[in-house]
C-alpha cells in the first residue's frame, strides 16, 4: 500500500469503520510511513477535541418541556437571568425586531437630517455683509481704488522728514 492508497482510508480506520482485512495493510503502512503516521496522529488528536464527553444525564420529560416552552414563545433566558416569555412570538419575533431597528434608525436619520438643516440655515445669518458687494473693511474707512493709489504716489514723492541728530552727552565723572 502507498500514501494515495492510505489516506484517504485513515478518518474511517480512526473510526473503527474498516475491516480487519482492510485494516491490516493500512497498519502496516502508518508502521512504515511516517508522514502518513504524523498524519493520522494528527487526525486523532483532532477527533479527541472534538469528541463528546461523558454524557450528562438528561432529566425525564426535558424534551417535553424543551417544546412547550418554545412553542409557548419562550425566547430563553433575559439579562437577569429571568425567562422571557412571549406568546406567539418565536416566529414573528425577529421581523419585529428588525422593524423597531429600521424604525429606530429611520427617526435618528430624520433628526440629524432636521439637525443640519437648522445649523446650515442658522449659520447662514451670521455676520453676513449687507449690500450688494463684498468689502473688506468696514464702510467707514472705505476709499476708492484712484484714491488709494493717488495717497500712495504722495507718500512716495514726499521728502523723508529727518529729525536732527542731537549730540550725545557724555556722563561719565
Amino acid at each position: 500500500m502507498d500514501c494515495r492508497q492510505a489516506e484517504p482510508l485513515i478518518p474511517s480506520y480512526l473510526d473503527g469503520e474498516l475491516s480487519e482485512v482492510r485494516a491490516a495493510p493500512l497498519r502496516r503502512h502508518l508502521l512504515d510511513c511516517q508522514p502518513c503516521r504524523a498524519g493520522a496522529q494528527g487526525e486523532k488528536n483532532l477527533k479527541r477535541w472534538f469528541a463528546p464527553a461523558a454524557a450528562a444525564a438528561i432529566p425525564a420529560g426535558f424534551a417535553a418541556r424543551v417544546a412547550r416552552r418554545a412553542f409557548a414563545g419562550d425566547v430563553g433566558e433575559g439579562p437577569l437571568g429571568d425567562v422571557v416569555l412571549r406568546p406567539h412570538a418565536a416566529p414573528q419575533l425577529r421581523a419585529v425586531s428588525e422593524e423597531r431597528t429600521f424604525q429606530f434608525v429611520l427617526g435618528l436619520t430624520a433628526a440629524a437630517a432636521l439637525l443640519v438643516i437648522a445649523l446650515a440655515v442658522s449659520m447662514r445669518s451670521w455676520n453676513l455683509p449687507s449690500g450688494t458687494s463684498l468689502r473688506a473693511t468696514d464702510s467707514r474707512d472705505q476709499i476708492s481704488v484712484d484714491d488709494a493709489i493717488e495717497r500712495l504716489d504722495r507718500l512716495n514723492r514726499a521728502e523723508p522728514a529727518v529729525a536732527p541728530a542731537r549730540p550725545v552727552q557724555d556722563r561719565r565723572p
